[in-house]
């Protein structure tokens, strides 16, 4: 399988773990049989553009991040992690959110 197909998979199978759904949650959301996903996944699969559509918008993502490499580094899992949790709430929940977050962090204090 071309090498853009193992990108696109392994992105959407990190993308699925960052917001902790499983392949038969997510194969839900998207309309589509967890085998077929999984097979996606493991770039076993070629997907068409209405394929990666759905799989974008059930992970409320762009289809461009899913074709695009990611770092290994925990910290930008975990900064993907809380932007999804900011983006998937309702607007009226956002700004709240955000000012928890900012408390948070300014009252964090590293470990030296």
């Amino acid at each position: 399988m071309s090498d853009i197909y193992s990108v696109i998979g392994r992105r959407i199978r990190e993308e699925r773990l960052v917001r902790g759904l499983s392949i038969e949650k997510l194969a839900e959301k998207a309309e589509m049989a967890a085998s077929f996903l999984g097979s996606i996944e493991r770039g076993e699969r070629k997907l068409s553009v209405l394929t990666l559509d759905k799989l974008s918008r059930a992970l409320n993502t762009q289809a461009s991040d899913l074709m695009t490499p990611q770092s290994k580094k925990a910290s930008e899992a975990w900064e993907r992690k809380a932007i999804y949790l900011i983006k998937s709430q309702p607007d009226n929940a956002k700004e709240p959110m955000f000012k928890i977050l900012d408390c948070a962090v300014k009252s964090f204090k590293p470990a030296k």
